[in-house]
């Protein structure tokens, strides 16, 4: 086997050291200082942060060995002869013949994806194997809510063209079936290699990982503006429309003089893949962030240690697997055979107990709750401009008459009664694939007895994991 080339600016002792200091859990920056106390001072070490990296680099080229990634390979083929050719397995290697690249995925996966495969969430930040590799797990949402994953892949870099290799590979043991939304964190190479391999795919960023950075970034505003942080929160998280957003960002960057930070610039750029008024309209199933790929990362956890090798990783993915698909066996169990608690005692309430999972009975029983304590009246003005212009809707002001008025916040319902269709500003339904508090606050109104069919998403009903009659985790 040809290996790479040595780090000449470390020296046997130096590399064994890193090696052992990495190993035990300890970031490239901390394994740079420790060296430097050992010699007196950084700048007496005779290399940097970058050349234990590459320490590390040719290290975890070495270990990935033709002869560990052919037995996991041998597992896999296995396990595919063993499910009747029904796995799906690519590879890539370098040209020494390295394995750089390895999708797969299990017929369960496929089988989920034809049912649960509108949104998935794709995070590189796992790395714990024998090589440190990134590990992508594709992971999406059931209809218990519950985690379920769509495929693996082990990848040796972060390159676009790594990227692009990956995805389009994933895409075609999917079937060629894209998602409907597709969250990451803000990653410019995979947003570009997104951009061409998924183009009718809307890409949202991970609005945790923007957020962390706020306190960086805006550390000189939050510490000298007391009254910053709300107004920014204000503005980003409490905008109910485009409209009064683009209003509010005008205004904060004029008081706070933020016209040439290139920062916030740079995100207002990308506010429709993070911004909340103006992801509501796109489906996402509640999800504005990748906590679904760290969850599984977490699971994972349980299973693999810096020290597996493939072999191991490829058993292990499959107990956790497994495990998954225990779970998501029991909430059905659950879910058809124990009664629900009912709360309202209404028909809408006992129509959705017959339709919804446990999960997603419960998320809609708590709107229905809060939808009693909205006051719905009919705007007149907008409903009558409706009818000059042809519309069919009349529309509704739905909001808490307990609020002061001044700060009352006001959903607008468009209701056409002949087929009880409805649309809301806050646009939960778009969002989630329930109906709002509003909406419901307006079917009350309008005497809806049950959840009319355009309401009702499959994915979130009884049998939503079932093709083709069967269940895929059967």
């Amino acid at each position: 086997m040809n290996l790479v080339q040595r780090e000449r600016h470390v020296n046997t002792a130096t590399r064994s050291l890193i090696k052992t200091l990495y190993g035990s859990g300890v970031r490239n920056c901390q394994v740079m200082n420790v060296i430097g106390n050992i010699h007196g001072g950084n700048d007496k070490v005779g290399f940097n942060v970058q050349h234990v990296r590459n320490v590390l680099r040719d290290e975890r080229k070495k270990r990935f060995e033709i002869s560990d990634a052919q037995t996991g390979l041998d597992l896999l083929h296995r396990l595919n002869e063993e499910s009747g050719s029904k796995y799906f397995i690519r590879t890539e290697v370098d040209e020494e013949n390295r394995l750089k690249c390895l999708v797969w995925i299990d017929p369960r996966y496929i089988m989920a994806y034809q049912n649960f495969g509108d949104i998935m969430a794709f995070d590189t930040t796992y790395r714990t194997n024998r090589y440190a590799m990134p590990f992508v797990p594709f992971t999406g949402v059931n209809h218990h809510y519950q985690s379920v994953i769509f495929g693996f892949a082990l990848m040796r870099d972060e390159h676009a063209s790594t990227f692009e290799w990956i995805l389009r590979t994933w895409l075609e043991g999917v079937g060629n079936n894209p998602p409907l939304t597709i969250i990451t964190d803000q990653d410019q190479a995979m947003t570009s290699v997104i951009a061409v391999v998924l183009p009718n795919t809307t890409h949202l960023l991970c609005s945790w990982h923007i957020s962390q950075k706020f306190p960086e970034k805006l550390a000189h505003y939050y510490s000298a503006f007391p009254e910053f942080k709300t107004d920014f929160n204000n503005c980003i998280y409490k905008s109910l429309t485009e409209c009064v957003f683009e209003a509010r960002w005008a205004s904060f960057v004029e008081k706070y003089h933020l016209q040439d930070h290139k920062w916030l610039n740079g995100l207002y750029e990308l506010k429709h893949k993070w911004i909340p008024v103006y992801t509501r309209n796109k489906f996402s199933v509640f999800q504005n962030n990748t906590s679904r790929s760290e969850g599984m990362n977490s699971l994972f956890d349980k299973y693999v240690s810096p020290a597996t090798g493939l072999k191991e990783f490829i058993e292990n993915a499959q107990k956790a697997l497994a495990r998954q698909f225990m779970r998501e066996k029991e909430e059905d169990y659950v879910t058809i055979n124990l009664k629900r608690p009912i709360k309202l005692h209404t028909t809408l309430e006992y129509h959705a107990s017959c339709i919804y999972t446990k999960k997603m009975f419960r998320r809609f029983q708590d709107e229905l709750v809060e939808s009693s304590k909205y006051f719905v009246e009919k705007d007149r003005r907008a409903s009558e401009e409706g009818e000059r212009m042809g519309d069919v809707y009349t529309y509704y002001s739905c909001y808490r008459p307990m609020s002061e008025p001044t700060r009352r916040n006001v959903y607008f319902v468009a209701f056409e009664k002949a087929s009880s269709l409805g649309m809301c500003t806050c646009r939960m339904l778009e969002h989630s694939g329930l109906p709002c508090r509003h909406l419901l606050a307006v079917f009350t109104k309008k005497r809806v007895s049950e959840i009319p069919p355009y309401y009702i998403n499959r994915r979130w009903t009884m049998h939503a994991n079932r093709v083709d009659g069967v269940p895929y985790n059967a």
